[in-house]
């Protein structure tokens, strides 16, 4: 997917209807770290990701929110749609609400507990024992009414996260919403690897939230290869090239910069940081250490090239390596799901 935080939810140059976004609702939506999420507190939301772009992009969004000032409270009349409640049940953090009846043994639900140790696992960082409540709507118009009533300067996306606090200063809800769609794996990958790393990171850059939730989404033996991306890197090649710039990349601070274009290239540089080579896993790595402690650790880039003097190149020649190794047009593995 191209989702307190909001960030990214919808369809992207994939076909989503959006990314994550970091928000703070109801004010101007601002990503979170970046993106489907970077970081928003509820009442205006800030979008960032978790998020693609924007009016059709992307797939989910990321936000977080942070609490209304008196004028932007809603009219005490105004009736909001309760969330899906009626039934529930826990796995792993996760604790999973809706008002009609989900099978808990899906595979879906194991594979999603076990995208928690994966997660933690890669990236090297200690987990967390936060609970993140996940909110499945039956269909998709339930889910959009409910949204246009609770959040309704949020854009049209298939699922978001947002980061709510309790109290001024304090703890936060993690919260994800979607509904139960033809992609609810791939969605709520997605949204549930922003709240993952969200519990534990006081921050997240957009270009990273967004790149990391893309790499994440995608089923675990695919080895991190979002072959959506990848397939439209290889289209669009035929008329321009394919130019990463990572100073670019780190200056985009709202969802709205944020095209399908860069979302690519947000995966692209993750998945080169994660399994080229080791001393670059060391740089992402060790910056995601600084986030837990300091949600302002300056750019990534500079740290960066230590490991590689011209990093563009590399990324480069890291995708054009993945396109040789992959049959054309590129075809995913087949995914298992529900």
């Amino acid at each position: 997917m191209e989702g307190s935080v909001i960030r990214r939810a919808g369809e992207s140059e994939r076909g989503r209807e959006g990314e994550a976004l970091a928000m703070v609702a109801p004010s101007p939506l601002r990503p979170l770290s970046p993106p489907a999420s970077r970081l928003v507190r509820q009442w205006p939301v800030r979008i960032a990701g978790w998020v693609c772009v924007l009016g059709t992009a992307c797939g989910c969004h990321a936000l977080r929110m942070e609490p209304p000032s008196p004028d932007k409270l809603p009219p005490a009349a105004a009736k909001v749609p309760a969330p899906p409640g009626k039934y529930s049940f826990r796995v792993s953090q996760y604790l999973f609400l809706s008002d009609f009846e989900v099978n808990h043994d899906l595979p879906l639900f194991r594979e999603l507990a076990s995208l928690r140790d994966q997660l933690y696992k890669e990236l090297q960082l200690s987990s967390a024992d936060s609970i993140v409540e996940v909110y499945i709507f039956q269909d998709r118009d339930k889910y959009e009414n409910f949204m246009r009533n609770r959040y309704p300067d949020l854009p049209k996306r298939r699922a978001f996260f947002v980061a709510q606090p309790r109290t001024v200063g304090g703890a936060e809800d993690l919260l994800v919403y979607t509904y139960w769609g033809d992609r609810i794996q791939e969605d709520l990958r997605h949204e549930l690897t922003h709240a993952l790393l969200h519990s534990v990171l006081k921050d997240v850059p957009l270009w990273l939230d967004e790149g990391l939730a893309e790499y994440f989404e995608v089923p675990p033996d695919w080895n991190g290869i979002n072959y959506q991306h990848l397939n439209q890197i290889r289209r669009v090649s035929t008329t321009s090239a394919f130019k990463p710039d990572l100073s670019r990349l780190e200056q985009m601070v709202q969802v709205q910069q944020m095209t399908p274009a860069e979302y690519r290239e947000a995966w692209a540089w993750v998945h080169l940081l994660l399994r080229d080579r080791a001393e670059a896993k060391a740089v992402l790595t060790s910056y995601l250490q600084i986030l837990r402690s300091n949600p302002n650790p300056g750019p990534l880039g500079p740290r960066l090239t230590a490991v590689y003097p011209n990093p563009e190149e590399i990324l480069i020649r890291h995708i054009a390596q993945l396109e040789a190794a992959s049959p054309s047009p590129l075809e995913p593995p087949p995914q298992r799901i529900q």
